[in-house]
């Protein structure tokens, strides 16, 4: 499913650069951040020097977008080059696509639409009036470039991210929405993220991270698309445990006894075992795991066991999350008095306020 297709090409787009974007993604999504930014860096001086598509601009932008969304940066230092890498992409990528021989190229579209875009998902918690305003921008860029070449197929991730994202808002902003003439739904979000997740060439994996957050963990069908979405991330990108985390997650948050399954341990220690980790976001992301572990094997050997002295920030609840869920599986499984088990549903109520 997150396999790239290798199989054709935009035009104006190279096979050479096509490959080393995939190369660059790849290394992204096993989470080797640095790695992924000095092979897109490359890919611009090819870029440069054959006088193609500044294809490296977007997926410049898209990388450092994602690792903001997940607040991935080790340092505030780190969160403001970030930002100013999107800032950087976007007048490279615009400068660029200015030049006469790309002027109304419509991946040039593609890549302008895609930068603005991310840039607006950012704006989203903090100004959303800016988020709208950039975000109905990179729109029209991105219907603009489909109009001239509906194979743009990566153009309907920013089309479905605008969609669901649109249709979560407040109703404020649904209304300013029809005051541009534009009208959002879930379902039209849905079906455009799953034809980037699916057709795309290189969103394919942001469209999947996105469709895993819109789709209902409560539909069978919606389940089981996401647990195909999970596997096949964790197949194709071994190294980083940031797909396992979120596999379980979802199953421990929706569908607990799930995870409770014979196979679930060897599978997490194999992941443990097989990770590379890369600075901060990757050392995180293996204590998560190592935390979701312990919900298996209490007493887990040094290599499996959760480092508690990592800032796990945002995370910092998911320690005491896992004692909840312990309490829960404790209660459950175990046969007592009505006595002992008020005793222990209290104690597990306390987890709420934890």
């Amino acid at each position: 499913m997150s396999e790239w297709p290798r199989s054709r090409l935009y035009p104006g787009v190279t096979a050479e650069q096509s490959a080393a974007a995939y190369a660059a993604l790849s290394r992204f999504h096993n989470g080797d951040f640095k790695g992924s930014e000095f092979a897109l860096r490359d890919l611009d001086s090819l870029e440069r020097k054959g006088g193609l598509p500044p294809l490296s601009q977007l997926l410049l932008a898209s990388i450092a977008a994602i690792r903001l969304q997940r607040d991935d940066a080790e340092d505030p230092e780190e969160m403001h080059y970030l930002r100013g890498l999107i800032q950087s992409a976007g007048e490279t990528g615009a400068d660029r696509c200015r030049e006469p021989e790309r002027g109304r190229h419509p991946l040039c579209r593609l890549i302008q639409g895609g930068i603005q875009g991310f840039a607006a998902t950012l704006e989203i918690p903090d100004h959303p009036s800016l988020a709208l305003t950039e975000g109905l921008q990179a729109l029209h860029s991105l219907e603009r470039g489909l109009s001239e070449n509906e194979d743009l197929t990566d153009a309907y991730l920013g089309l479905g991210i605008f969609q669901c994202t649109g249709a979560n808002a407040p109703l404020a902003v649904r209304a300013a929405l029809k005051v541009f003439g534009r009208s959002v739904s879930m379902g039209a979000g849905i079906a455009a993220l799953r034809r980037a997740s699916y057709r795309g060439q290189y969103t394919t994996v942001a469209g999947q991270l996105c469709l895993i957050q819109f789709l209902s963990p409560y539909d069978s069908a919606s389940r089981r698309e996401k647990d195909r979405i999970f596997q096949s991330l964790e197949q194709n990108f071994p190294l980083s445990a940031y797909y396992s985390f979120l596999r379980w997650d979802e199953a421990l948050c929706f569908y607990p006894d799930s995870f409770y399954r014979p196979d679930t341990r060897p599978a997490i220690e194999q992941r443990i075992l097989a990770v590379s980790t890369h600075g901060f976001a990757g050392w995180r992301a293996l204590n998560l795991v190592k935390y979701q572990y312990t919900l298996i094997n209490s007493r887990p050997e040094a290599r499996f066991a959760p480092d508690s002295s990592l800032d796990m920030r945002e995370y910092a609840y998911y320690p005491v999350f896992v004692q909840a869920l312990h309490a829960r599986k404790d209660l459950i499984d175990t046969t007592l008095d009505s006595t002992a088990r008020s005793e222990k549903r209290r104690r597990l109520a306390t987890f709420g306020d934890s």
